[in-house]
């Protein structure tokens, strides 16, 4: 029956009705669209991260000179085992030819190897001992430690302290020594105003001063000084009196305090060249030669003459260095191993100390076995001796083809990652229409990527490499890049490589015309972020109008179920009336 229609059943089934046609009306549309934009929007995004790649590589292909990517070069020794050579960008073609006669060495001091266990004979009582030692600061001039060591009670047991232990002192004292200057220990004033230079591992600061307390003249300096890395300065307070400690911090490096236009070092005493801490200059080791003795190395850090020991010197009363017997001044005493005690001296001859070897029929040395100066941009490895039947050595630097032409590679794909994105969805087929179809930004995109690559360049010559054609990169309207010529772009790299680098990074070169022409599109200020911004605008108005459009419907919606359920009650008054006019139909007969 009609009424049925009024059942609360009926009245759900046509509310919903009516809300369903309605949100078809009005909001499939909507929704349809916010959909599009949605999508276009994220097809944006992944584009833009697809270009700024690209760019990122069109970017480093479009450095000039040495620092340009495909300028890569690679070194090539005809027997690694004797010599190895690597090459930067910066080196130049060519070939050379080396023979190693020998290989430097580390300057090494040897103590003589008494028993572990005995008593030391000049380290009696605890105590502090001092020593200097002196090297070569690879460039002829020298560096000088100052080296403390103390014996403390404790080292002692029944009034006497073993050999070995003297040794691991020393070793210790050697291994953690940095360079300290110490000021003298002053009260009163200083009359002097100026200023001094601390030169710290070559790099020269001006300290300035003003006549004042020599604690406040003290301040000032610590506070200038503490500025520069590598050192610190601290104010060692003896009652009435002050003193200045300065410490380089980083044993690489070494300070000296000169130049003064007033008294102030003088007063202070503090002038110094090239002082240097010990651990930054050798390195030193106990061992046992046999189970039962000790000996003591002092090595130099860096190989060769020029870095050895000068010279190693007990202060006046101090026995540090005699304790082992290697106190030997600048005397260059030879080791010697003996069946009983040996003789303490240098492992090596000076004449040892150096690399030596022969390039292009010259005879050189060098302090190490790395060489960086025969071959500007190339680094040369020593590697071993070669014998009088080994045959002699060719080193070769070429443009490293493989490098480069991966970075060639790395260009094709990104180019082709973009290139295929917006072709693949710039078209409809019959499973859909492309996200990018109609859209301007993609077409001119599409536009600039299909026609740089596949012209030639402005400006090169036509009997030069001035196409990607040339090189044995092709073109395909639907593929994008690729190399359909491997030999023939080895080649051009191999024996035209400035003309590959111009290829790409001259004026008009390929990386440099795509880098610009695609450079507005990306960015905070690109052309596709500004169209990302119109979409999320979009975005954001059509979810207004569905809500909008939601609640007109809500707000209908609920009128009309207001509707049916008032005719729902009309309808069930009739009912009982036409019910209680049924029943009692025989009274209203009489």
């Amino acid at each position: 029956m009609a009424y049925d229609l009024l059942t609360t059943s009926g009245i759900n089934s046509l509310v919903s009705s009516f809300q369903t046609s309605q949100q078809s009306k009005l909001i499939s549309p909507l929704t349809t669209k916010r959909t599009y934009y949605q999508n276009l929007n994220t097809a944006y995004s992944l584009l833009s991260g697809k270009l700024s790649s690209l760019n990122s590589i069109l970017s480093d292909m479009m450095l000039e000179g040495t620092s340009s990517v495909l300028a890569a070069k690679k070194g090539i020794s005809s027997n690694s085992s004797f010599v190895d050579i690597a090459a930067q960008s910066t080196a130049n073609a060519g070939s050379s030819s080396i023979r190693v006669d020998q290989l430097a060495q580390a300057d090494l001091v040897l103590s003589p190897d008494p028993v572990s266990t005995d008593a030391n004979a000049t380290i009696t009582t605890a105590g502090t001992h001092s020593f200097v030692l002196t090297t070569g600061d690879g460039s002829g001039g020298t560096f000088t430690s100052k080296v403390s060591v103390t014996f403390d009670t404790s080292d002692f047991t029944a009034g006497a302290i073993s050999n070995q232990s003297v040794m691991t002192k020393i070793q210790s004292a050697l291994n953690s020594n940095q360079a300290v200057v110490s000021s003298n220990s002053l009260s009163g004033s200083t009359l002097s105003s100026g200023s001094f230079s601390l030169n710290l591992n070559g790099t020269t600061t001006t300290i300035n001063y003003t006549a004042d307390t020599y604690s406040n003249v003290m301040d000032s300096i610590i506070t200038q000084i503490n500025n520069l890395s590598g050192v610190s300065a601290t104010k060692v307070v003896n009652g009435a009196n002050t003193q200045l400690k300065i410490t380089v911090t980083d044993s690489s490096k070494y300070i000296s305090i000169s130049g003064d236009t007033g008294s102030l070092v003088s007063e202070l005493g503090i002038a110094t060249t090239k002082l240097k801490g010990a651990s930054g200059l050798v390195t030193a080791s106990t061992f046992s030669p046999t189970t039962s003795t000790s000996q003591l190395s002092i090595a130099s850090k860096l190989s060769g003459y020029d870095n050895r020991i000068l010279s190693l010197t007990d202060d006046v009363g101090s026995n540090a260095l005699a304790s082992v017997g290697l106190n030997l001044g600048g005397a260059r005493t030879s080791f010697v191993q003996n069946a009983g005690l040996d003789t303490a001296g240098y492992v090596y001859a000076t004449s040892a100390l150096n690399s030596k070897f022969t390039f292009n029929s010259l005879s050189l040395e060098r302090n190490s076995n790395t060489i960086t100066d025969l071959i500007p941009g190339g680094t040369i490895s020593l590697k071993s001796v070669m014998q009088v039947t080994d045959p002699t050595v060719n080193l070769t630097v070429s443009s490293d083809t493989a490098s480069v032409k991966a970075k060639i590679q790395d260009f094709i794909t990104k180019f082709n990652d973009v290139y295929t994105n917006i072709k693949s969805q710039s078209s409809t087929t019959k499973t859909g229409r492309g996200i990018f179809v109609g859209d301007t930004n993609a077409s001119s995109l599409l536009s600039v990527l299909s026609s740089v690559p596949n012209s030639a360049v402005a400006g090169i010559s036509t009997s030069q490499l001035n196409s990607l054609s040339k090189i044995g990169i092709t073109f395909d309207s639907t593929s994008g890049l690729s190399i359909s010529s491997s030999s023939q772009l080895d080649n051009a790299i191999a024996n035209n490589n400035d003309q590959v680098i111009a290829l790409f990074n001259s004026t008009n070169g390929i990386a440099t015309t795509l880098y610009n022409r695609l450079s507005s599109y990306v960015g905070t200020n690109g052309y596709l972020t500004k169209a990302q911004t119109g979409f999320n605008t979009s975005i954001n108005t059509i979810n207004d109008n569905i809500t909008s459009a939601q609640s007109r419907i809500d707000k209908s919606a609920t009128l009309m179920r207001n509707q049916y359920l008032k005719m729902q009650m009309q309808l069930s008054d009739l009912l009982n009336m036409q019910s209680y006019f049924s029943t009692n139909s025989s009274f209203f007969s009489q």
